[in-house]
């Protein structure tokens, strides 16, 4: 149920980047006005990072999703049929607190599973949600767009619901039973790399999903519905890069973990400082490459959180990664829109390239990282909802 969760609520995003560049007109806004609705989808998120704890130690997690569920349905409802900007930024607000807590359970689970394999597959849902939305919004337009990603969402609430899904019941305890929990026995460098390594590649993922469009249409004079294309061909590369991961990675697979990260981060770094300077065509190719290349990085993080900072510290670490990655989401979408409107809309292609050549040095810095106390996989000790 993970699965068809993730894929909900990876629709509405992608097709508000996609979809901004021909739909602002319908709300008398500029290209740089997107940054507040994508500004508060990100607050949104940000609020509800931490929530999966204190959402788990009063609900069970089925009761969660279906009312999270519900949530994201209506507001996705609302964004299909207003035309009030002020009205839009609260509905994808609220379609950010919604998916931001859906996420946070989410993750929540992979730390449970500890499987590169199942976090591949649900992050792919995502993106599989993600890639049908900018190709959506594209060919049928923004209303019918966004009322079929309502009516996705309450597919995925109604299927929730059923009685006859199981869930790990680890899941359901405020951390995994292993060691004292009075405090953090983690450096806080240790710590700080973790949370900043979610920041980057996260911040990077979301904005190339935000304003990839805006910057081929503006700074390429690419036809919307080629710009449209390309973001779907993003998603697409993430999506297949996800679903692939157990195929490659995992006990009896040829690449481990560390791997697959440096290869990714290799990719991500010469894919982004390329693209600037790419033939457009070129560059629009290059966006599906980049997709490939941030593929693995955040399930890949997630599923190896334990390994960096122990088992006890997980759930808390885990937690403030995904506020740390929502924080400079919503900071860096500021940024953007606020250069985009001062210099153009190449500068978000610049903004990625330097986050990308930041992000490859604290990336191979943590693969070196192993916690004293981190466990086997529990994987096969416990159900998946994939």
């Amino acid at each position: 149920m993970e699965c068809l969760i993730f894929l909900s609520f990876g629709a509405p995003i992608g097709m508000l980047g996609a979809g901004w560049p021909d739909a602002r007109h319908l709300f008398g806004q500029s290209s740089g006005a997107l940054a507040w609705a994508t500004g508060g989808y990100g607050l949104g998120r940000l609020v509800t990072a931490t929530s999966a704890l204190p959402i788990l130690r009063r609900w069970h997690i089925r009761r969660a999703n279906t009312c999270l569920g519900a949530a994201l349905a209506a507001s996705g409802a609302i964004v299909a049929v207003t035309r009030s900007f002020p009205v839009l930024v609260v509905a994808f607000t609220a379609i950010g607190l919604a998916s931001g807590c859906l996420d946070a359970l989410g993750n929540r689970f992979q730390t449970v599973v500890r499987s590169v394999g199942s976090a591949g597959l649900m992050f792919g849902s995502f993106g599989v949600g993600a890639t049908l939305g900018p190709l959506l919004v594209g060919e049928v337009g923004w209303t019918p767009a966004f009322l079929a990603a309502a009516a996705l969402a309450t597919a995925a609430t109604a299927s929730t619901a059923r009685r006859g899904v199981r869930w790990p019941e680890a899941l359901q305890t405020a951390e995994p039973p292993h060691g004292d929990h009075s405090r953090l026995q983690v450096p806080r460098w240790v710590v700080a790399l973790s949370l900043s390594l979610f920041a980057v590649y996260c911040g990077i993922e979301v904005t190339t999903g935000n304003w990839g469009a805006t910057y081929l249409e503006g700074n390429r004079d690419v036809a919307g519905s080629t710009a449209a294309w390309a973001m779907s061909g993003f998603w697409a590369g993430m999506t297949l890069g996800r679903l692939g991961l157990g195929l490659v990675t995992g006990p009896g697979r040829p690449l481990s973990p560390r791997r697959v990260l440096i290869g990714s981060g290799v990719l991500a770094t010469v894919v982004y400082v390329s693209i600037p300077f790419a033939p457009t065509p070129v560059a629009i190719g290059l966006f599906a490459v980049a997709g490939v290349s941030l593929a693995a990085m955040f399930p890949t993080l997630i599923s190896t959180t334990a390994d960096r900072v122990g088992v006890a510290a997980t759930g808390r670490v885990m937690g403030w990664s995904l506020l740390s990655a929502n924080l400079f989401e919503l900071v860096l979408s500021a940024i953007v829109g606020i250069t985009v409107n001062q210099v153009g809309t190449g500068a978000s292609a610049a903004i990625l390239a330097v986050l990308s050549v930041v992000g490859f040095p604290l990336l191979v810095r943590s693969t070196g990282l192993h916690a004293a106390d981190s466990t086997r996989p529990m994987a096969a000790r416990e159900p998946s909802s994939c």
